[in-house]
């Protein structure tokens, strides 16, 4: 039997649900460790950052949000690459594995553009968003520092895409793990001024994260070439060639996934928006507590995009109801995970808060105390935060994008958006209503994803079954 033979041949669907946990714990495990390292690189950023003061903070906080909110909606574009390489690898077609890759590294390039330039004038965004004109000159010095990681995390995206649909995912696991340490070094150098660098302030934080980026899509590239795992699929032949049908197929499904992933960090975003207009300690404290949770979320997140990958190579397979089962045993990992979670933030708020602020400086003990209150709240919706993030993946990976969106849409902005400014406005909860709003709309979400996944999902089985 040819190696190729071998690889279809052992990726049998699993029959049973400890099968399927094993299965998707080896492809989550090491991506779910990857995201965790990869969000340190952002919480690397804000901690040293917040050695500087407050309003740095504050202004690295918001961009970070807004920013970072925008690659992650281009990266969910692209990540269906993950779906059509998965459903190639199923029907044991290299070469359908390495053309999504491509193709997805063209789409890359198309999304690049507009980040770049929203990047370029993040200043004048934020101060139509009417955000404190204190934070302004820190956040235009970061941002068009950073902006220039746009195109390498996209690509480095498509290759991670290609790897889950495979199974292959230790290699970005230490390829992240390295990153850290290379982008805290570079935060000390660049931010403070040290070995002859002068001092960057927020700035270097900016520099410091774009020259990570490019070094880990120059490793992961290296591995892809030139390991003999993947040598078979020769991803970076015929790098030129542009296929107009598989473009299509992607943003058709990717648009929407995108659409998805900014209906969601939008809300964050927004919400992040309202506690601006609350003043700079009540958008610090949100940035605490978002920093944190968003680090823990990605464990979810991982097992979200593994999700897909499983869905989709078992429906590849021609097994529904395996696929099926993928879904459901990532929805209850992601329940137990965020038990976990929530269990860490009711236990260590303080801890969390210090984290990320000196409480011996003046002015930061009101913040702290703020940020353990938002923190209580965020325990609380922990589990529905994780589920409405699977039952995406999982949808994802039966092909099933637009109807996801339009309940993002009206989960996140019309229930989340909406109570969270009559909470916090109208009810006059200040701050911590922003986040009971927040916890509203992501439990709506989450029940309303997972009875689509439950309905599309059955839909796909034999009649009678």
């Amino acid at each position: 039997m040819t190696q190729a033979g071998v690889t279809a041949a052992s990726a049998v669907a699993p029959q049973t649900a400890g099968g399927e946990f094993g299965a998707l714990v080896r492809v989550a495990g090491p991506l779910a460790a990857a995201y965790i390292a990869e969000m340190a690189i952002s919480v690397t950023d804000t901690i040293i950052v917040g050695r500087l003061g407050s309003v740095e903070l504050a202004a690295v906080g918001i961009t970070a949000n807004l920013y970072f909110s925008l690659l992650f909606v281009a990266m969910s574009v692209v990540s269906v690459v993950a779906v059509l390489a998965a459903e190639a690898h199923a029907k044991n077609d290299p070469e359908g594995v390495a053309h999504a890759a491509r193709q997805g590294f063209w789409v890359s390039i198309g999304l690049t553009v507009p980040g770049l330039l929203i990047g370029w004038y993040i200043a004048p965004i934020l101060r139509f968003l009417g955000q404190d004109p204190a934070i302004l000159p820190f956040a235009e010095a970061y941002v068009r520092a950073m902006m220039w990681c746009f195109l390498p995390y996209l690509w480095f995206s498509v290759l991670r895409s290609m790897m889950t649909a495979l199974g292959s995912t230790g290699s970005v696991f230490f390829i992240t793990v390295a990153s850290i340490l290379l982008n805290l070094g570079l935060n000390i150098v660049f931010v403070f001024g040290h070995l002859g660098v002068p001092a960057m302030g927020v700035a270097g934080a900016g520099w410091a994260s774009t020259i990570v980026c490019w070094t880990m899509l120059l490793a992961l590239a290296a591995e892809v070439a030139w390991s003999k795992r993947y040598l078979r699929y020769r991803v970076f032949h015929a790098l030129r060639r542009i296929d107009p049908q598989t473009i299509g197929q992607i943003l058709r499904l990717g648009l929407p996934a995108g659409g998805m992933a900014g209906a969601e960090g939008g809300f964050f975003t927004a919400c992040a928006l309202l506690m601006g207009v609350l003043g700079a300690s009540a958008l610090a404290a949100n940035q605490i507590a978002i920093m944190f949770l968003s680090t823990m979320f990605m464990v979810p997140a991982a097992i979200s995009h593994a999700a897909a990958a499983r869905v989709a190579f078992n429906i590849g397979l021609g097994d529904p109801r395996a696929g099926r089962r993928s879904g459901h045993v990532a929805m209850m990992t992601v329940i137990g995970y965020m038990l976990f979670s929530a269990a860490i933030v009711l236990s260590f708020p303080v801890t969390i808060a210090n984290l990320f602020l000196d409480p011996e400086m003046e002015g930061n003990e009101a913040v702290i105390d703020l940020a353990v209150q938002l923190l209580f709240v965020a325990a609380i919706y922990q589990v529905a935060d994780g589920m409405q993030i699977a039952a995406t993946g999982a949808l994802r990976g039966l092909k099933d994008t637009v109807m996801p969106l339009a309940i993002g849409l009206c989960g996140y902005w019309v229930t989340g958006l909406g109570s969270a400014a009559l909470f916090a406005f109208g009810f006059g909860w200040g701050p911590i209503g922003i986040w009971w709003g927040m916890a509203l709309g992501l439990t709506v979400t989450a029940i309303l994803l997972t009875l689509r996944f439950e309905r599309v999902s059955r839909r796909l089985l034999p009649a009678g079954a």
